[in-house]
């Protein structure tokens, strides 16, 4: 029942607000839509195919995937998705989130039966209400999350064994489990499990006997030590990756700040409180019994004041945690959050329900009148919580939780006159706590959806338009085996490659290095200058540069005459494009000082790359601009342009005019205002198509012909800034500069002979002493051999994988090895030896002594 009363429940929700099969809608919202169903899609692929784990060329430009396996896809249940077909992964997504959830709940109905040997219907209860708290429901789209809380009651029940009895083996199964599923949630149960361990130790022995508290503490930091070792093959070759990503760098906090008061945490344990997604205070609720049980453990006279001593103190420090900024930094890893708030609120949450779930136990020592006054106390704290304003408590969460409690009152008082633990009396609790528990998941549920917005099946994974991509997909690597990348445009998400399976540019992810996602941003690619870059923004030339060969249009709107449309269909365009290179070229050993942040804007660093590459100048030529109509506005400057609204009352908007004097393609930059409202849209020969006016962006207007002309047109809101500035910059490709310069990129370039997820090979015939650069982002785990001998690799711009080759005839061959994963797996095995003896070792004694309980010797 601790597995499919939270499951059933949290389904029920899902299928109010109309997910398939009671609807059109998935799970998928926040990142879940954008990275991890991507990233999930790309494993099952992986799964079925029988691809490598090492790396992938499914997002961009190539990827260390073992890292990115180790953040986002290394639960073991993710292995279902391979019964699933491609167009159902959503569904999967749906089920494993299901399973997750009820191995929560039987998780902690584990720890409780062992911990305190009950077997009755309250630990059904309590399992529930941990299944289904603030926090899971809250960042339940955060599936890769999900693993940690079905693993910590293990670790804690673990640690208490091992405590009790010496024995640590399960503790060290369950934490090597934590990091092994998802190492950067083991990082809080790590911290959190330190702390239980001193208030489990301190609980059992006195501190007067130091050779016991001395000789537990070597046992416990062993066995952590151990599953340190056990999970090292995919810890450290993570670890030196994350190190080149741009969360590496956060500063310690120069100055103590307070975030909330007291009285703002406890309004976080009512039902039907909003969750905090983006930014806010932390999810703590847990069931509003909590908010009656734990006042009553404090007070019952049964249990040691030691014990409720240490519990107070621990709940103190992970309230003062979240309080303070300097351990909400040390807790995220010396890090805060970008976004997502407050991520290790889950171990105070098994806390305070372990602690009132003792209180729970002792019920019978309270009279009824005692049991009254704390929920009379419970019930004013709720209503008078609606006169605090800077709590924006919503009416129907003070009122849902006061009826709850009034219940709760009633329930407990049956309990007592049934007898605390006999099955009637605790069935009054399950009822009230399950629809609790069915009342607050769908209105939080529906909350998440109101504000982040759960989508739809149609288009994303299933529809007619994602069947033919993935058969145009299909058929292309099917019928062309060379080594190239494709675009869909325009993108689903920021991952459609790995969605949709196939070689491509686009990519967001945690743990890709930073430097290639500067150069992306510099030459024009879509960016959050974190750890994405999009497909939306490139050109002929980066298309070319990194081997894009073919081009899928969900919506064709402009004339691409320099590609050639290869399929058409009501769906969709294939276009390829004829100027596409091999991974690899050989260029001037001057590439070397190449800095793509040299240009005046990414068009022109496109340019200056171009060259560098080539030799070949000027491929982009500028465009004259006019300004054209103003309304509401005064402007000044070219190409870098400065406005100044006259009435803040009405909207303004602007014209820049350009007129085409040659045949060419064209394109221009926009750089969009800071804090930019409005929006923006080109016309092309009559032709009208709209622009995201808030984002600075590379726009392509097509194949333009002489004697036409384009108008750019600004739209500014009212509600916007009374003045600012934006930049514009248009520039026509010369075809014959740009083919000259292709041309003589590959006479140089790379002439492939096989390539996998983890090689390339080919040859190269070189007419000077230069530098191979790859179209690949650097990493220190390729192995660059040329004509059977190892050469060094490095970056170029900080990027881009390169070599030095000599002039003439060579054999190259790439290989990739994630770095520091042989480590990694010589100290796993090492430490796999050690549980081994240590697992024969306990076997051995426990022949010795036959007596034991065979149960105990984990």
């Amino acid at each position: 029942m601790s597995f499919l009363v939270p499951s059933f429940i949290l389904l029920l929700a899902y299928a109010v607000i109309g997910v398939f099969p009671f609807g059109g809608r998935n799970i998928l919202t926040v990142d879940m839509y954008f990275q991890y169903a991507p990233f999930i899609s790309d494993l099952q692929d992986k799964l079925t195919s029988f691809s490598s784990l090492i790396y992938s060329w499914s997002g961009g430009l190539g990827i260390n995937y073992l890292p990115l396996f180790a953040y986002y896809l290394a639960s073991p249940l993710n292995i279902l998705t391979v019964i699933f077909p491609p167009q159902f992964i959503t569904e999967a997504i749906l089920a494993i989130t299901l399973i997750k959830v009820g191995l929560a709940g039987s998780a902690f109905n584990y720890f409780l039966r062992k911990a305190y040997g009950d077997r009755d219907l309250g630990t059904v209860a309590f399992s529930s209400l941990y299944a289904l708290s603030g926090f899971v429901l809250a960042y339940s789209w955060n599936i890769m999350w999900l693993d940690s809380i079905y693993l910590l009651p293990l670790a804690a029940y673990g640690i208490i064994r091992l405590v009790k009895e010496g024995r640590g083996l399960l503790y060290c199964i369950a934490l090597t489990a934590s990091l092994i599923t998802n190492f950067y949630m083991a990082f809080f149960i790590c911290i959190f499990i330190v702390f239980y361990f001193m208030v489990t130790l301190l609980k059992h022995y006195s501190i007067r006997k130091p050779m016991v508290l001395i000789g537990t503490t070597a046992r416990f930091a062993g066995y952590s030590l151990l599953s340190g070792g056990l999970s090292a093959f995919l810890i450290l070759p993570t670890f030196v990756q994350l190190g080149t990503t741009s969360a590496a760098g956060d500063t310690f906090p120069k100055t103590v700040k307070t975030y909330y008061d007291i009285f703002d945490f406890v309004a976080r344990h009512f039902m039907t409180a909003d969750p905090v997604i983006r930014d806010g205070a932390p999810n703590l609720y847990s069931g509003l019994v909590v908010l009656m049980l734990v006042p009553m453990y404090f007070l019952v006279r049964r249990i040691a004041l030691k014990d409720k001593v240490l519990n107070l103190l621990l709940v103190v420090f992970l309230l003062a945690s979240f309080n303070i900024n300097i351990l909400n930094f040390m807790w995220h890893g010396f890090h805060f959050p970008n976004q997502l708030p407050y991520r290790f609120s889950f171990v105070y949450i098994f806390l305070v329900l372990t602690i009132a779930y003792e209180g729970y136990r002792a019920m019978d020592e309270f009279s009824g009148k005692q049991v009254g006054m704390i929920s009379m106390l419970v019930l004013f704290l709720i209503l008078i919580s609606q006169k605090f304003e800077d709590l924006k408590l919503p009416l129907h969460t003070v009122y849902v939780s006061a009826a709850f409690v009034i219940l709760y009152a009633a329930a407990f008082a049956r309990m007592r006159s049934q007898g605390a633990r006999r099955f009637k009396g605790a069935s009054a609790l399950i009822v009230v706590l399950v629809l609790e528990l069915l009342t607050n998941t769908i209105v939080t549920v529906i909350k998440i959806d109101s504000k982040e917005s759960y989508s739809s099946r149609e288009s994303y994974s299933s529809g007619s338009e994602v069947r033919e991509i993935r058969e145009q997909v299909s058929m292309l690597l099917e019928t062309d085996r060379d080594f190239y990348r494709i675009e869909v445009i325009p993108h689903k998400t920021h991952n459609d490659p790995a969605l949709y399976n196939y070689p491509g540019v686009s990519v967001f992810a945690s743990t890709i290095s930073e430097k290639p996602v500067d150069l992306m941003e510099e030459l024009g690619l879509y960016s959050n200058g974190i750890n994405s870059y999009v497909y939306s923004g490139s050109t002929l030339l980066t298309d070319s540069l990194f081997g894009i060969r073919y081009l899928v249009y969900r919506d064709l709107n402009v004339e691409e005459k320099l590609y050639m449309k290869v399929s058409e269909s009501v769906e969709l365009d294939v276009l390829k494009n004829p100027y596409s290179l091999s991974p690899g070229f050989m260029v001037n050993s001057d590439i070397t000082s190449f800095k793509s942040s040299i240009g005046r804007d990414p068009l022109d660093s496109q340019r200056i790359l171009f060259e560098a590459l080539s030799g070949v100048e000027e491929v982009l030529r500028p465009i004259d601009q006019e300004v054209g109509e103003t309304n509401n506005l005064t402007l000044s400057g070219t190409g870098r342009y400065s406005y100044t609204r006259t009435s803040k009352e009405s909207d303004s908007s602007v014209v820049i005019g350009m007129d085409f004097h040659e045949s060419g393609q064209v394109y221009l930059y926009y750089d969009a205002p800071s804090s930019m409202k409005g929006k923006g849209s080109i016309t092309v020969n009559g032709v009208k198509s709209e622009f995201d006016a808030y984002h600075s962006s590379v726009i392509s207007l097509g194949y333009c012909e002489t004697g036409t002309s384009a108008e750019v047109l600004i739209e500014f809101d009212k509600a916007g800034s009374e003045s600012g500035r934006f930049e514009i910059y248009s520039y026509r490709m010369d075809l014959e500069a740009f083919e000259e310069g292709i041309s003589e990129i590959r006479n140089n370039q790379l002439k492939l002979e096989s390539y996998s997820d983890t090689s390339i090979r080919g040859t190269v015939e070189s007419s000077y002493d230069g530098v191979m650069v790859m179209s690949i982002p650097y990493d220190r785990g390729w192995n660059v051999i040329v004509d059977g001998k190892r050469v060094e690799a490095f970056a170029v711009d900080e990027s881009l994988l390169s070599f030095e080759v000599p002039e003439g005839s060579h054999d190259i061959r790439l290989t990739f090895f994630t770095d520091k994963l042989a480590e990694g797996i010589g100290i796993t095995a090492l430490s796999a030896s050690m549980m081994i003896f240590l697992v024969l070792r306990r076997r051995k004694d426990h022949i010795k002594q036959p007596g034991r309980d065979v149960e105990d010797n984990g």
